[in-house]
């Protein structure tokens, strides 16, 4: 084909894609095309777990973060179907959902990610899904270079066949994520300099009282000092060191003195405070030493935190979870999932209400008194037959 002919083609199919508005494929790139296809792992994975398990205020920061969110209970509502209630308890009830909510948030916490795999089963119950969560260590995201979405693949550091999972089979709980990164962020992540350094700092402080209680001693002779090294070297703890011949001018020996007015409280006190606003959770030795004004204001900012894990986690739910169980009932009406306990219509109500109920006569006495009961009073009901007796 002559060039002209060819750029003339191309310049008619460029001129009709621009006109209609219509591309094959996106222009913009999130990332670099491996050969696989799979994006990488954010870095220190195994450092976030690590410090989970074996830092204090990262296992009660993830632990009360993940109480605070989902351990408070949650409860479905529906007013327009109450089918689609029913369906979706019995299949929370199946599973285990209360339990599973609370694993995934401490794994998103943790890792800044949390696959979950689903697939459904005969039953019974009907068109049942379960649910498993996979170790994010082991799963990795697939997608083009343009962000188109592949799908999952799992693999492990043993020689094991991969296994690559649908978009559709996995359910992909992320926190904190920013730009076009789809692990999100571990609690972690902005932190682990820090928790590295407390960890030295707690490996060193031994060090430092041992030597303080056991001074490190120079021994100086003017002749051979091998015989005064082999005896100072090879004696067991609490023996005395017996040395003869020796001429005192030539022989002498210093001891290395820990000098107990270094200061060291301001740094440890630094990395303490990075951690703690970094980690962003009511760690109880911090909120015990703050005054109330600062407590309250802290409070407040755990409580936004809080209230957006609710809010991703609570959107996820009733989108992967509740409406994939109801769409093989061919129920379109998905229940919303709230938090905590049910509402009862008490929540507001106090004495001075239920006495202007009594004494407008909107409800009896005893009907005032079943319901101090079920706010909580320690009050024993009356017989009927009592009720109006003189």
């Amino acid at each position: 084909m002559p060039l002209w002919d060819f750029l003339r083609r191309r310049n008619v199919q460029v001129e009709l894609a621009s006109k209609d508005n219509i591309v094959s494929e996106k222009k913009g790139q999130v990332g670099r095309r491996t050969y696989d296809q799979l994006v990488p792992h954010p870095a220190n994975l195994s450092d976030f777990i690590y410090y989970y398990n074996n830092d204090d205020e990262v296992h009660a920061a993830v632990n009360a973060l993940t109480d605070m969110s989902v351990g408070g209970g949650y409860y479905t509502g529906c007013e327009e179907n109450e089918r689609a209630k029913e369906i979706v308890d019995k299949w929370a009830a199946f599973i285990g959902l209360d339990q599973q909510l609370l694993n995934i948030v401490k794994t998103q916490l943790i890792f800044g990610f949390c696959p979950v795999e689903r697939w459904f089963v005969r039953g019974p119950p009907k068109g049942a899904m379960k649910i498993k969560l996979l170790p994010p260590r082991t799963v990795w995201y697939k997608r083009t270079k343009q962000g188109g979405h592949l799908g999952y693949q799992q693999k492990f550091y043993d020689a094991s066949t991969p296994v690559d999972f649908k978009p559709e089979e996995i359910v992909w709980f992320v926190y904190n994520q920013v730009g076009t990164s789809p692990y999100g962020t571990s609690i972690c992540a902005s932190i682990l300099k820090l928790l590295k350094a407390k960890k030295q700092v707690h490996e060193d402080m031994p060090k430092i009282i041992h030597r303080y209680a056991s001074p490190l001693t120079v021994w100086k002779y003017r002749q051979d000092i091998s015989e005064i090294k082999d005896a100072v070297s090879g004696r067991t703890p609490n023996e005395d060191i017996f040395l003869g011949h020796l001429n005192k001018d030539a022989f002498e020996f210093d001891t290395v003195q820990m000098d107990p007015r270094g200061r060291f409280e301001n740094y440890i006190e630094q990395i303490d405070m990075g951690i703690m606003e970094g980690l962003q959770a009511p760690i109880l030795r911090y909120m015990r030493n703050a005054t109330e004004a600062s407590a309250t204001k802290m409070l407040e900012v755990i409580d936004r935190h809080i209230a957006g894990i609710q809010r991703y986690v609570k959107r996820v739910v009733e989108t992967e979870f509740f409406a994939m169980v109801l769409k093989r009932h061919g129920i379109l009406d998905v229940p919303t999932l709230n938090w905590g306990a049910p509402k009862t219509g008490l929540e507001d109500l106090d004495l001075q209400g239920i006495a202007n109920l009594v004494k407008s006569n909107a409800v009896s006495s005893r009907q005032a008194q079943k319901l101090l009961i079920k706010m909580g009073l320690p009050l024993e009901e009356e017989d009927e037959e009592n009720e109006f007796s003189g």
